[in-house]
């Protein structure tokens, strides 16, 4: 396992424990104990924040052919992007239904932003693999003719 690797599951526990604290909230509310709109928001943020966080470690560690982190973290990310750009307003379903569909942008823009540095990384890695050493013409794969010994 690779340290790309390594860092989503970090990142997928220390979600997992946000919502686990974020849980433990109802689990200790004794007879006149009251629950607030603000820690059911807390659970719904928590739980879609892990969620992506999970679609990565379930690339890496799936049980189909598992993909490198880098692989795993950008095909995340573009999902996230995705989700906020293409997501269709809730017109119907009440509260709830609102309410989770912000807590769905709200954890797919946690989980961008907290990767956003990490894939600019990646992509000018993927760059710079891809350039044709300097030289080389990417045509030919050779030196220039004017720049070649004989």
């Amino acid at each position: 396992m690779g340290r790309l690797e390594d860092l989503a599951v970090h990142y997928a526990n220390a979600a997992r424990w946000e919502l686990s604290q974020a849980l433990n909230r109802i689990a200790t509310l004794d007879d006149e104990g009251t629950l607030h709109d603000k820690d059911l928001a807390r659970i719904a943020y928590a739980y879609q924040r892990m969620s992506w966080w999970q679609q990565v470690t379930d690339l890496t560690h799936g049980r189909e052919e598992p993909i490198d982190g880098a692989t795993a973290l950008l095909t995340v990310r573009q999902r996230a992007q995705d989700l906020l750009i293409n997501a269709r307003p809730v017109s119907n379903g009440g509260l709830f239904v609102l309410a989770m569909a912000e807590a769905r942008r709200g954890g797919a823009r946690a989980f961008l932003d907290a990767t956003e540095k990490l894939a600019d990384a990646l992509a000018l890695l993927s760059d710079h693999d891809t350039r044709p050493a300097e030289g080389i013409t990417p045509a030919t794969g050779q030196a220039p003719a004017e720049g070649r010994r004989p």
